[in-house]
């Protein structure tokens, strides 16, 4: 199966990009939330590398929860790997009838916006509790991740 992985590099911008946009001090939900961040200009260049590390396995890692085709492709993968014919066969028939099929923005829009219920909203929760922050720091934190994971979604199934 090819992959488009000039795009994941691309993509993996994108939850850069967001939270430039979303984590701007003068944006009133912010201010309303009482969350207090760093700047982008006060991060230091390795702060950043790593920011940007962490987006690129985050784009890497949503492949096989948005591209339903990796699944497939992964059942005959040690097959494939041993010389099997017939299992590069099967791939190769199956996913030139149906290698397509739900690749779409709107598609993968949907799965990510899934995976940021199943994952995020958990995790920022539990994070919320533990540090004793109220429901405003999880709504506004999740607000981030629900349009991030949403348009990482759907640019994945579209472009990769």
């Amino acid at each position: 199966m090819d992959l488009n992985y000039l795009a994941f590099g691309l993509i993996a911008f994108v939850p850069l990009i967001i939270a430039c946009i979303w984590y701007q001090p003068e944006w009133s939900f912010l201010r309303w939330s009482g969350i207090n961040h760093k700047k982008p200009s006060e991060l230091s260049f390795l702060q950043m590398l790593w920011c940007f590390i962490m987006s690129f396995a985050l784009v890497f890692g949503y492949i096989n929860l948005i591209i339903h085709q990796m699944g497939f492709y992964e059942l005959f993968f040690t097959d494939i790997m041993k010389g099997s014919m017939e299992a590069q066969h099967i791939v190769d028939d199956f996913l030139g009838k149906y290698g397509d099929k739900h690749r779409h923005f709107g598609h993968g829009f949907f799965h990510g916006a899934i995976n940021a219920f199943v994952f995020a909203l958990p995790f920022i929760s539990i994070q919320a509790i533990l540090n004793e922050k109220n429901y405003k720091t999880v709504i506004f934190h999740f607000g981030y991740w629900l349009i991030t994971s949403a348009v990482i979604g759907g640019l994945i199934s579209e472009f990769v």
